[in-house]
């Protein structure tokens, strides 16, 4: 209907604009968050599928586990790692011994007594780790991301504690956090929304499922960082102001979408952050 056509063409007249050399940087670094994978790692199979990458400094640690008498669960068949075909209770309980060992040989950074599911592209979980040893290992893991916006065409940003073990003082959106096993995209959405920035369920289920982002990344002394980023929008109540419950965001601010634009360029937000916000910013501006 040309009613319709009318109210958009006036709400694109009140979007904030970015420059084009900015919106041109805001789609490169969106295109290059999806880095190529390793060539020179050694492969982790399940089945006859590549689902993981070895991080180098761990690879000996490894192999020195499965020299050990009793060991199963994996073993080394060439040039990469095969995981053994059990149900994913049993082949979790024999991964979570892996775990262990490559913890006492100070090679998980950042333990956190959390497990992520490992799951194929039709959703079935086929076992689940330490979430810190899925960098170590290169396996895929999935987050949850949410933009906390304003009428006013604000962002809300939270400022990384200085204790995080990942990008500690870095910006951050509004909540964003891994997927625990055994938790949905819409409870990580709204128990993230509770532990980061104090919004309880009544303006969280409110909240907008966007799309997904997959990012990978080699991170320096942790392994490979590859994550399906599922983002969310949040139109934030008037006057309303987050507040931190669980310790790990020491603060946050409000800015203005071409000020978030500025503080992704410079390098304030984190990689995952700058790329959702990046994708935010795309959509809410011309």
């Amino acid at each position: 209907p040309i009613y319709q056509i009318i109210i958009k063409n006036r709400q694109k007249k009140h979007m904030a604009q970015l420059t084009d050399t900015t919106r041109a940087a805001l789609e490169e670094l969106l295109e290059t968050s999806l880095r190529a994978t390793p060539t020179d790692w050694q492969t982790i199979r399940l089945k006859s599928a590549v689902i993981g990458y070895v991080y180098p400094a761990c690879e000996a640690l490894i192999r020195e586990y499965l020299a050990q008498d009793g060991v199963s669960g994996l073993a080394v068949f060439g040039q990469h790692l095969q995981l053994d075909d059990l149900d994913p209770f049993e082949l979790s309980q024999r991964l979570e011994l892996l775990a262990q060992f490559l913890r006492k040989k100070d090679c998980v950074p950042g333990w956190r007594d959390e497990a992520y599911a490992w799951v194929d592209e039709y959703g079935m979980e086929h076992f689940r780790m330490e979430r810190a040893v899925f960098r170590v290992l290169g396996l895929h893991s999935r987050a949850c991301h949410i933009n906390g916006y304003t009428r006013d065409q604000k962002l809300w940003l939270g400022k990384r504690s200085p204790d995080k073990a990942t990008d500690p003082n870095m910006l951050d959106n509004l909540a964003a956090g891994g997927m625990a096993a055994d938790e949905t995209i819409y409870q990580c959405v709204l128990r993230e929304l509770w532990e980061e920035a104090g919004i309880d369920p009544e303006i969280s289920r409110h909240t907008q499922p966007i799309g997904h982002i997959h990012v990978r990344r080699i991170v320096e002394n942790k392994g490979l960082h590859d994550e399906s980023l599922y983002t969310h929008d949040l139109l934030m109540p008037d006057e309303y102001e987050p507040a931190n419950q669980d310790g790990e965001v020491s603060g946050f601010q409000c800015v203005s979408f071409t000020e978030a634009a500025d503080l992704i360029l410079a390098g304030e937000m984190t990689p995952d952050a700058a790329a959702v916000t990046a994708d935010f910013l795309l959509r809410h501006t011309r």
